[in-house]
């Protein structure tokens, strides 16, 4: 007589549904850990260059306050020696006016603070104390927050003191730019077009905004956690839905922000799983048609690879599906299934890890994949040399052609910079008509060389419609224990501005280390 009564359901139907149950939460397992992953990777890029992005900009109104502030000293050094001659106070303050668009009003004040010659004339200012009497007080060069000029326009305030041969202080030379028009400051800002939803706006240290894409924000105040993140020195910020890369003005203590809505990039991300759990359809019903195939005569070897099933995304998912004794035909199918199943999953994570490490246009590596490469050579010691390359007035082939030439374009460099890489260079894009050619353990002599043949080779390529095309280059060298690695790319980065604005299509060197 038996001892337990007769069990509800027969083993089969155990087997069954724990192997489906199993096989459900290896693809929604799978599923979700691709989905994390790749989000986390895709939000971390987007930060990235969104840091970038605002580091550019900063560094170019740096470089514009930069030399905006050396022609006042300069006047200043002109006028120190006539302080009491008006004549040469109003032609100077004409010259420097006329001298290019960046300021919009420009005077001479004396030791008080009171208005000795101003351009152009109708503003009337003469006579008149200075609204801004900081500079007197403080007597050294300096960059005012914006304020409410005489005549009622939003403005900043640069000024340089005129000291006499005895160091007596004499007053100063100023200029304005006016918020609420075009400027340099503007101009230089809209150069930057972003197609991805972001925007960016700049502001003073007190919070009020400087510049910004919708005009009837410029002049308010933004006191918010990004903007308090941006004059705090940090370096990005996830908040309210948005991507936030800061940037610092150091000479002005300014703050540029570069914000791109994260929705967009949960937009992009739901396509693309979209098409993996398309993908994975096919082999969840292959896996299933596979179990219920062989559950009629599986037992112990089917809950041990059904428990296998449940840990595809592991590591050891082979070994352990190797490891499961079989004695028939139908248990050795099911084994080989899995065991392709993994070797597919795995390939499937591996390609999307892949596409999230290169460029979608040029299929370059991309700015995570450099990171990658310079965090494993700076722990093996490997010394690097960078090359930062930027396409001549790449904007005017976008223009003149259309973007599908343009695109054209990056992808001709794109193939020249992997005809002329080893096998353990690194060619990257790192965004627009930018590109970097890392060359682990090589010198500032053959670098230089590679740069050189780089640009020469481009130079004589004839690209299709475009025709030729040049390139600037900047060239620099980390070495161990030398300058971080920022400072080596910041390097580069200075000496490719140089090549631009002495003349382009050259090659500018000097070793960071040496």
């Amino acid at each position: 007589m038996p001892t337990q009564p007769q069990p509800t359901f027969k083993l089969r139907t155990l087997i069954l549904l724990f192997a489906l149950l199993s096989a459900l939460v290896t693809l929604g397992n799978s599923f979700w850990v691709t989905y994390s992953v790749q989000r986390e990777a895709l939000i971390q890029d987007a930060l990235e260059d969104n840091v970038s992005y605002a580091q550019r900009i900063s560094l170019g109104v740096e470089q514009l306050l930069s030399g905006d502030m050396a022609r006042l000293a300069y006047s200043a050094t002109r006028l120190a020696g006539h302080p009491a001659d008006g004549s040469a106070l109003r032609e100077e303050v004409r010259r420097l006016l006329a001298q290019d668009s960046n300021f919009n009003s420009v005077l001479a004040a004396g030791s008080k603070g009171e208005v000795l010659v101003s351009a152009p004339a109708q503003m009337g200012l003469e006579g008149k104390p200075l609204r801004d009497r900081e500079p007197v007080v403080r007597r050294t060069a300096m960059i005012s927050d914006a304020f409410k000029s005489i005549a009622g326009n939003l403005v900043i305030f640069l000024s340089c003191p005129m000291t006499g041969t005895d160091g007596q202080y004499l007053g100063l030379v100023g200029g304005t730019v006016r918020l609420d028009q075009n400027n340099a400051l503007r101009n230089l800002i809209d150069q930057h077009v972003r197609h991805d939803g972001a925007f960016v706006y700049l502001v003073d240290r007190s919070g009020r905004i400087l510049y910004h894409p919708d005009p009837l924000r410029v002049g308010t105040m933004a006191d918010d956690a990004i903007t308090r993140a941006a004059l705090n020195g940090k370096a990005s910020l996830q908040d309210s839905g948005m991507l936030a890369g800061l940037a610092t003005v150091p000479s002005a203590r300014w703050a540029v922000v570069s914000l791109q809505p994260l929705n967009g990039i949960d937009e992009s991300l739901r396509r693309l799983m979209w098409k993996v759990g398309l993908g994975m359809i096919p082999l969840g019903l292959l896996g299933i048609v596979v179990i219920l195939y062989a559950g009629n005569v599986l037992s112990s070897p089917l809950a041990r690879l059904a428990t296998c099933a449940g840990q595809l995304d592991s590591a050891e998912s082979h070994d352990r599906i190797r490891a499961v004794p079989v004695r028939f035909i139908e248990e050795w199918r099911i084994r080989r299934a899995l065991l392709q199943s993994a070797t597919l999953l795995r390939e499937k994570i591996l390609r999307l890890d892949r596409q999230a490490h290169s460029d979608a246009l040029t299929g370059l590596p991309n700015r995570r994949a450099m990171v990658d490469a310079i965090a494993a050579w700076q722990r093996s010691g490997t010394s690097f040399a960078v090359i930062s390359l930027d396409i001549d007035h790449f904007k005017r082939v976008n223009d003149t052609y259309g973007h599908a030439v343009g695109d054209d374009t990056l992808k001709v460099l794109s193939g020249l910079l992997q005809r002329n890489a080893r096998a353990n260079d690194l060619p990257c894009r790192v965004g627009g008509e930018e590109f970097m050619l890392l060359l682990p353990e090589v010198s500032l002599e053959v670098a230089t060389e590679v740069a050189e043949r780089l640009r020469s080779t481009l130079e004589s390529t004839a690209i299709d419609i475009v025709g030729h095309i040049t390139l600037c280059a900047g060239v620099a060298v980390w070495h161990p224990g030398g300058e971080s690695v920022a400072s080596v790319f910041e390097a580069a980065d200075r000496l490719l501005y140089r090549a631009k604005i002495t003349g382009r299509n050259r090659v500018v060197v000097a070793d960071c280390n040496a």
